[in-house]
C-alpha cells in the first residue's frame, strides 16, 4: 500500500524514500529538533508514524522557499499548509481551511510582498497599540510570523515595533498606557510562539537575563525566542536580575552561555561596568553574549551582537 495511506509505521528507510529526504537528514532533524518523533516497538526498534510522510513532504517544499528546518519541523500539517499558501509566488490570501486568526491576519497589509510590507505592518501595529485594539494587534503579529518566518519576524517586526513604540512614547504620540499595552501584547505573543520550540529543545543551556535596574524586556524576549528556535534550552531570568544571581543560575544549570540584553535607556558606562563584573564572576568556560542599544562594545571573552541576524548566525554556526 502507498505510504501516504497506509497506517502502518515505517522504518527510517521507508520514510526517507516516501518523503524524498535523505536518511541522515532525518536523523539529524530528529536529534536536533525532536522531529520527526519515532515510535519505539516492543523489540526496541524505532519506527515512524505514516503521517510523518506528508509532514516531511511539506517541510521539504518549505525548505525550497527558504525556510529553515528549526523554524518549521515542529509545526502541524495545517500550519505548514498555511505557510505553503503564503509562500507561493503572488499569494495574497491563505487557503480557506486555515485557522481564522491566520486568514484574517493574512488579509492585512502583511500579506503583501516583503518590499515595504514590514514598514506598513509597523504602522498597523502602532495604530492598534494607540487604539488599545488587542484583536488587531495580535492578528498583525500572527500574520507577520507566518509571512516572514520566525527570524525575519523577530528582527523586522518584533524588534522594529518596540523601537518605534519607544520613539512614539518619547515624541508624545503614545502614552504610558499604550507603551505598556504594546509591550505586554508582544511579550505574550513571543512567550506563546517560543513554547513549542522550548518543549523540543535539546541543545546547550543558556541563561537569558537583563542587568539590575533594567525593566523593558522586549529585547530579551526576542533573544529567548531565537535561542529556543535554534534548539537551545533557555533559563529565562528576565529583567532586573542581580549579577550574583545570573552567575548562580549559570553555575547551577551548567549553562554554556549567558545572554544579556541591554536597552538603550541604560548608559553605556554603567552597562560596561556591570558586564565586566559579570564576565569576571562567570566561569571561564561560560560564553557571555550581549546585545541591545545600551550594550557596551565587544571585549575580551565578551561577544557583542548588533542585530538578530548576527546573533542567529552565531547560533547556527555553533550548533
Amino acid at each position: 500500500m502507498h505510504p501516504t495511506t497506509d497506517t502502518q509505521p515505517l522504518s527510517i528507510g521507508a520514510l526517507s524514500r516516501a518523503a524524498r529526504i535523505p536518511v541522515q537528514t532525518i536523523r539529524t532533524w530528529e536529534r536536533r529538533y525532536g522531529s520527526p518523533a519515532p515510535i519505539r516497538k516492543p523489540s526496541g526498534h524505532r519506527v515512524y508514524p505514516a503521517a510523518a510522510v506528508e509532514h516531511l513532504r511539506r517541510v521539504g517544499r518549505l525548505l525550497a522557499h527558504g525556510h529553515r528546518p528549526g523554524e518549521i519541523l515542529g509545526l502541524s500539517v495545517r500550519e505548514l499548509d498555511a505557510l505553503l499558501e503564503l509562500s507561493a509566488p503572488g499569494a495574497r490570501t491563505p487557503a480557506d481551511g486555515l485557522a481564522p486568526k491566520v486568514a484574517a491576519g493574512a488579509r492585512s497589509g502583511l500579506a503583501a510582498t516583503s518590499d515595504g510590507s514590514s514598514a506598513r505592518a509597523i504602522r498597523d501595529l502602532l495604530r492598534a497599540a494607540k487604539n488599545l485594539d488587542l484583536e488587531q494587534l495580535m492578528r498583525e503579529l500572527d500574520a507577520g510570523w507566518v509571512r516572514l518566518g520566525p527570524v525575519r519576524f523577530l528582527e523586522e517586526m518584533a524588534g522594529a515595533f518596540m523601537v518605534e513604540v519607544g520613539r512614539a512614547w518619547q515624541a508624545g504620540t503614545l502614552d504610558v498606557r499604550h507603551e505598556h499595552f504594546a509591550s505586554g501584547c508582544l511579550a505574550d505573543f513571543l512567550r506563546t510562539a517560543r513554547e513549542p520550540y522550548e518543549r523540543r529543545a535539546r541543545g546547550p543551556r543558556v541563561v537569558a537575563a537583563m542587568l539590575p535596574g533594567e525593566e523593558h524586556q522586549g529585547g530579551l524576549l526576542i533573544v529567548a525566542t531565537l535561542l529556543a528556535l535554534r534548539g537551545y534550552r533557555v533559563i529565562y531570568l528576565g529583567p532586573n536580575t542581580p549579577i550574583d544571581q545570573v552567575v548562580a543560575a549559570a553555575r547551577t544549570s551548567g549553562a554554556e552561555a549567558v545572554a544579556i540584553s541591554v536597552s538603550s535607556a541604560t548608559p553605556r558606562a554603567r552597562s560596561a561596568k556591570a558586564i565586566a563584573a559579570l564576565r569576571k564572576a562567570l566561569p571561564f568556560r561560560v560564553s557571555l553574549w550581549v546585545g541591545g542599544g545600551g550594550a557596551p562594545p565587544a571585549a575580551k571573552d565578551i561577544e557583542r551582537f548588533e542585530s538578530v541576524a548576527a546573533f542567529d548566525a552565531r547560533l547556527t554556526t555553533s550548533s
